[in-house]
């Protein structure tokens, strides 16, 4: 009974250690995330989609907050672009998640490489935009088309030439 109770002990110190640790995580920024600032927001951004890969939608996270009072940004306006060192170019507009002050966009590239990028914010349409300091994003090329597709494997039907048994079908008999 005495050995029971212990080895019951010893489960819930586990079980609460594995909740505190767990809780201690939440607060911890994702991987790969980058914090800007610009005259009113500190805005932190990372991709959601790794890796990051050209031909492939790669979905990015941008959490705002108001700069002084640090109070998440809800309604604002934004764009995410990027331009690669053969001037091609890439952006696309954030939409608002459940989450307060954060908004989610996506972007395909053309071209594997690195790629610079910035993020563009106001907190509603009558406020002038706000750029973040540019950053550069390495893009991967894209999986080989048909990496993932087997050859079907299938039997060799039998020729009626090399087949001395097999009837011909393929010439019709003149009477």
């Amino acid at each position: 009974m005495h050995s029971r109770a212990r080895w019951l002990g010893v489960a819930v110190v586990a079980v609460a250690a594995g909740a505190f640790s767990a809780g201690c995580d939440a607060g911890r920024r994702p991987i790969r995330e980058l914090r800007f600032r610009t005259d009113s927001f500190v805005i932190r951004v990372s991709p959601e989609t790794m890796p990051t890969r050209a031909l492939e939608p790669v979905y990015w996270r941008v959490v705002v907050h108001d700069r002084d009072s640090g109070a998440p940004i809800q309604g604002g306006q934004g764009r995410i672009f990027a331009t690669n060192k053969d001037m091609k170019t890439v952006s696309n507009g954030f939409s608002e998640t459940g989450e307060l002050g954060t908004y989610r966009s996506n972007l395909m590239f053309v071209t594997a490489g690195m790629w610079a990028m910035a993020i563009q914010f106001r907190r509603d349409s009558t406020q002038e935009l706000q750029k973040t300091q540019d950053w550069t994003q390495d893009i991967l090329a894209a999986d080989e088309p048909g990496i993932n597709i087997r050859t079907p494997i299938s039997t060799r039907v039998k020729d009626s030439a090399t087949s001395p048994a097999a009837p011909d079908t393929s010439r019709k008999k003149t009477p």
